[in-house]
């Protein structure tokens, strides 16, 4: 199954969201979000300038999921076919059953638990079906939200490091959870 895992990325659901594949048709929902420079102020990415970098974005996806490599589902609200954000394994280490997990969702969702009800499933998702032993995420200090996520989630913080973020030196915690 693992050899297929994210070429047929599966739909989870949860009571208020849907996980999904990412679709070309999705192009102006994400880049509704990631244009928005406090959507992108806490990522490693920069703000989208227009479609275009959104639709690279996408052909990235794409390829990731056509060589089986780690990539994002979606956050869809139930009832609504709008994407909100993404979440999924950005990297996967299958040779020590680890993998990276991260995260983006619009600003105007902020403060709904939607990120932490996505991340519960997808980290099911990495201990039940891709056999994971641990699970990481970084994020910056200052990222108040996104490390109450973390923790909410079981997460423990593991180091803090410097590494370039935007042509920056810049600080990062590496969080982690165990099986």
């Amino acid at each position: 199954m693992l050899e297929h895992i994210f070429i047929s990325l599966p739909k989870l659901e949860t009571d208020r969201i849907i996980l999904r594949k990412l679709e070309y048709s999705d192009k102006s929902d994400i880049f509704e979000y990631a244009q928005n420079p406090n959507v992108a102020k806490y990522v490693l990415w920069e703000p989208h300038q227009d479609e275009l970098d959104t639709l690279e974005f996408l052909n990235m996806v794409y390829a990731s999921y056509n060589k089986n490599k780690a990539a994002p589902w979606g956050i869809q609200i139930k009832n609504d076919s709008k994407i909100i954000g993404t979440i999924g394994f950005i990297h996967w280490y299958i040779d020590k059953n680890e993998a990276e997990v991260g995260y983006a969702l619009a600003e105007k969702y902020w403060n709904n638990g939607f990120v932490t009800e996505a991340l519960e499933k997808v980290l099911d998702f990495g201990f039940e079906k891709m056999n994971l032993n641990k699970i990481t995420a970084r994020c910056l200090p200052e990222n108040s939200a996104s490390i109450k996520v973390l923790e909410k989630s079981g997460f423990k913080f593991e180091d803090k490091s410097k590494m370039f973020v935007k042509g920056k030196l810049t600080s990062i915690n590496f969080y982690s959870l165990e099986k």
